[in-house]
């Protein structure tokens, strides 16, 4: 049965494993910014206060991807190479261990939801909601954990669709729960920021739900078993976070980073955080589709390297940089030639708008970079060169992303404009990087499994 999945997996054609993954990210994104999308008509304080509490969710959620991200790899590789027992140990192991992590995280968050945001300079007239936010959400992160968790082993496996369909489900609890916790629904109150954070707790708790019996009821082979963990794997367990840790630590530095840069933001006023949420918003919609079908690459090239084919794994990369690239440039140009009337559906603040315009355009050059580190940061992690991108992204991310936005932001006092311009130049920078990185080779000669 395993030789037969594995040979369907890597004759799955990488248009048909992405476009689950690329809905999936749609859905995803509406889940994500449904919140700042419906507050907005309820008023943008909440706004605000919802766009700070998120930007400290996504960094604690992060710390859940690098067990997830490590599983994801290390499931992939093992399955290439036939070993349906470490297959186990890892799905027993990942559940372990983001269940501990997300309880012990949740109850610091709840704990230290205020000190963060003081520590975040975020204005006062936000904070009440923002905290609101923060302590309710924080319930839900062993959920979330968990969700995540079910979600790589599914992915691992193919199962892209089964994914899909319980974030379309999640989604759709999230705007009903939205209308009737935001703007008050019957007999319950108006709750604004506050109402959000329950909507997202519940959508939570029912993803994890969903794609718990998804994994049970798709995928074949021994599950998640206390036995498996008899005698325990320590070795397995290493190689989980020594593979989990450098790489969900570049994408946990990228947030860390982006939280000190909204610091920079707050210190300019409610208005540029408000502007600074929905350019994230748009941005995202730039880099959906090449983030897509990287996470369908990744395992592609995961089940290569676990079969030895170091020249497919080649051929695999470069065929989504050299397609994907350019489509991404082309969204984002897009999204510029109507940033106008895209700002103007949430907000008629006219100071927001401007912001809107300037920041689109620049985010065509951003978007070069970001492409190729979305691309080749994934499968430099499936080859098992993981201590180079995030060496690569701590130094750029902190010198070039943060310390040229305070200088252009701050300093030069070029505002939000001159911090979209930092990042800009951060992306490029680590993009063409990790170009010669791979075309070095020194991936083939990585010690997998």
């Amino acid at each position: 049965m395993l030789q037969t999945q594995q040979k369907s997996l890597l004759e799955t054609s990488l248009l048909r494993m992405t476009w689950p993954v690329f809905v999936e990210l749609i859905l995803q994104m509406l889940v994500g910014n449904i919140d700042q999308i419906m507050l907005s008509h309820y008023n943008e304080t909440a706004v605000a206060a919802v766009g700070n509490a998120n930007q400290i969710m996504t960094i604690l959620i992060l710390t859940f991807n690098v067990v997830s991200l490590a599983s994801t790899i290390l499931i992939s590789q093992y399955l290439g190479a036939r070993d349906l027992k470490s297959v186990s140990q890892i799905y027993t192991l990942s559940v372990l261990v983001n269940g501990v992590v997300s309880v012990v995280l949740a109850s610091l968050l709840f704990v230290l939801a205020q000190p963060i945001l003081n520590l975040m300079q975020v204005p006062a007239e936000v904070q009440p909601e923002s905290i609101s936010y923060l302590r309710i959400t924080a319930l839900s992160l062993p959920f979330q954990a968990l969700m995540l968790t079910f979600s790589a082993f599914l992915r691992a496996h193919a199962q892209m669709l089964v994914i899909m369909l319980a974030t379309g489900c999640i989604n759709l609890v999230n705007i009903v729960g939205n209308t009737a916790f935001i703007y008050g629904l019957g007999p319950l109150p108006q709750m604004g920021a506050a109402g959000a954070a329950v909507s997202t707790t519940i959508c939570r708790i029912l993803g994890m739900c969903m794609l718990a019996a998804a994994f049970y009821k798709a995928i074949p082979g021994e599950k998640i078993r206390a036995t498996a963990l008899r005698p325990f794997p320590t070795g397995l367990l290493k190689r989980l976070l020594g593979i989990g840790l450098p790489s969900g630590g570049e994408g946990l530095s990228y947030n860390l980073s982006q939280a000190t840069s909204l610091v920079f933001v707050n210190m300019i006023g409610t208005y540029a955080v408000t502007a600074r949420m929905y350019s994230v918003m748009f941005a995202q919609v730039c880099y959906m589709l090449i983030s897509a079908v990287s996470q369908a690459g990744q395992i592609r090239i995961g089940y290569c390297i676990g079969a030895k084919d170091f020249d497919r794994a080649d051929k695999e990369n470069w065929k989504i940089v050299r397609t994907f690239l350019p489509i991404t440039v082309a969204i984002a140009a897009v999204l510029c030639l109507f940033a106008g009337q895209l700002y103007g559906l949430f907000s008629d603040n006219e100071q927001v708008i401007a912001l809107g315009k300037q920041i689109l355009l620049i985010e065509i050059f951003l978007e070069i970079g970001r492409s190729l580190n979305i691309v080749l940061v994934r499968n430099l992690q499936a080859v098992g060169d993981v201590k180079f991108p995030v060496t690569v992204g701590i130094i750029s991310q902190w010198v070039i992303a943060v310390g040229l936005c305070y200088f252009f932001g701050i300093v030069l006092d070029w505002g939000l404009v001159g911090m979209w311009l930092a990042f800009a130049l951060d992306e490029n920078v680590r993009g063409f990087i990790f170009v010669f990185r791979w075309k070095s080779g020194k991936w083939r000669k990585m010690k997998t499994i």
